[in-house]
């Protein structure tokens, strides 16, 4: 006869106040990242998570709570990745830039969905000013990038014009995966070039920045 084994039923181990709030986090940012944010409660995280509804709403008033928390991990460590070399030449700041995002993009695509995907209702208040924030530094790393102080309200529209066409292609590259990452890097290089050399034609420093990167 077989022996019985007496040994306890393991048990969820116990974890620091942070670490267990990291894996909440950790677990929003994959359901907010695959359905609109509002149609994701607290409860359903907790499930995700592997813990107790009560545990959740331990740590976690209610839904806004968390999703504001875990915009505020995913934008934190998008911009670390878009931190430009304190070396190199203009066109390596801006490839640079692209990268960063494309790394991000693939190494944490929960939290990059979660971020730009989010509908205009789950983007107001808090949620909002961090993916306003996630654009602006965008903006500020490409313009940065051109050496320039500011942008012309003609570069600023071109911009703001490549960050929107940036996001969709991140978004479209994550959901089909049917290009190679770096095909879809150049393109939007080739599409940046294209964008300033409409600006160029009426803007003599972005002509001259792009005989420079040519």
């Amino acid at each position: 006869m077989p022996a019985v084994s007496t040994a306890p039923t393991p048990r969820r181990r116990r974890l620091a106040v942070a670490d267990r709030r990291h894996e909440l986090i950790d677990a929003a940012l994959v359901l907010f990242s695959s359905q609109p944010a509002d149609d994701v409660t607290l409860d359903d995280i907790a499930r995700q998570a592997g813990v107790s509804r009560a545990l959740a709403y331990r740590y976690f008033g209610n839904r806004a709570d968390i999703y504001a928390e875990a915009m505020r991990r995913a934008a934190d460590e998008f911009l670390t990745r878009l931190d430009p070399p304190r070396n190199g030449t203009p066109l390596a700041r801006i490839v640079q830039a692209i990268h960063g995002y494309f790394d991000f993009a693939e190494e944490h695509a929960a939290g990059f969905q979660a971020l730009l995907r989010g509908d205009p209702a789950s983007q107001a208040g808090a949620v909002g000013e961090i993916v306003a924030e996630v654009r602006a530094a965008l903006f500020d790393r490409l313009v940065d990038g051109m050496g320039r102080r500011a942008a012309t309200p003609q570069l600023r529209l071109a911009l703001h014009a490549w960050i929107a066409g940036a996001e969709a292609a991140g978004l479209d590259w994550l959901s089909h995966r049917d290009l190679d990452r770096q095909v879809v890097e150049d393109f939007l290089l080739d599409q940046l070039y294209n964008a300033l050399a409409a600006v160029g034609r009426t803007d003599d420093d972005v002509a001259t920045f792009l005989r420079g990167i040519s």
